[in-house]
């Protein structure tokens, strides 16, 4: 094959090419295609070296895969995401929002680097989507209990690893089953909805809100002692009894029992915490319901 054919397959497969390419000589950018990436501009890269544009933490990076792709003789790959605030020279170049890519690095007999990247955004985003869903009720937006298990574990090894204090509530609808029975399943999940948004509203940016069965809801109060844990349940107390909901059948109020527990031993975890908030809860309930209890100090 002559050279002039040779170059026209190159030039042919660089077209074609639907994913984001950089030819490098050195560190230098030789040649390059955009792809399906509309906002890269070939041109304006040709030329240039690769700290003309990338930020340090991801040219060093760069600089490893391709040393691993020299050494193995084979390609690597590596995902990275590009974010126009990060990268200035980048946004000059059309980057206006933050993509993912999974890049490959492979070095040539020559000694050039071909460089690609595939758009991995959608991906990502699913995959986020994803995992926000896996964490999630889907009837309240508040977590799950699977969500719920990390959190409160380390919230309580962190309390008694730095002589700190943590402490859960563990709220319950008073009534719920009767809620249903009476005005349909529509008005217990009316009633569940609000509630959570009234804990959300009153929820410090560290508190953490899971609901954790039909009718129970945790709240998770990091750096929290037991004594401001009963004041925060009962704020909680006090501002759903104070709800109301209008509804064809009549107006829905309703009201809750906590039960509070804090990290008080050493020999205390996740499990043994959320059990006393589980007892206290018990003798609230048995206690006439809507009220709050907590360890006997």
């Amino acid at each position: 094959m002559t050279t002039d054919a040779t170059e026209a397959r190159y030039t042919a497969l660089l077209q074609v090419c639907q994913d984001p390419l950089l030819i490098l000589d050195g560190e230098r950018i030789v040649d390059a295609v955009s792809g399906s990436a509309g906002w890269l501009k070939p041109e304006q890269l040709k030329g240039k070296v690769l700290s003309d544009f990338l930020a340090e933490d991801l040219l060093v990076q760069v600089r490893s895969l391709i040393e691993r792709a020299r050494q193995e003789s084979a390609p690597v790959q590596h995902e990275y995401q590009l974010r126009p605030e990060h990268l200035p020279e980048l946004r000059a170049l059309g980057l206006h929002e933050a993509l993912w890519y999974r890049g490959s690095w492979m070095v040539t007999a020559a000694g050039e680097i071909v460089w690609s990247a595939r758009d991995i955004t959608a991906q990502k985003k699913l995959e986020r989507k994803l995992s926000h869903q896996a964490q999630r009720d889907p009837l309240t937006g508040a977590y799950n209990r699977r969500a719920l298990a990390p959190v409160l574990e380390v919230s309580v090894a962190q309390a008694l690893r730095y002589d700190g204090a943590s402490s859960l509530l563990l709220i319950d609808i008073d009534g719920f089953s009767n809620i249903n029975e009476q005005h349909g399943w529509d008005a217990g999940d009316q009633v569940l909805q609000h509630t959570v948004s009234e804990l959300h509203r009153l929820k410090r940016t560290a508190d953490f809100v899971s609901r954790y069965s039909d009718d129970q809801l945790v709240m998770v109060l990091p750096e929290t002692n037991h004594e401001q844990a009963m004041l925060a349940g009962e704020r909680m107390r006090s501002a759903v009894e104070a709800l109301e909901i209008p509804y064809p059948t009549g107006n829905l109020n309703w009201t809750v029992s906590v039960g509070v527990a804090s990290a008080l031993n050493l020999e205390d975890d996740a499990v043994s915490v959320l059990r006393r908030a589980h007892e206290h809860l018990l003798i609230a309930q048995h206690s006439g319901a809507n009220r709050v209890e907590g360890e006997a100090l």
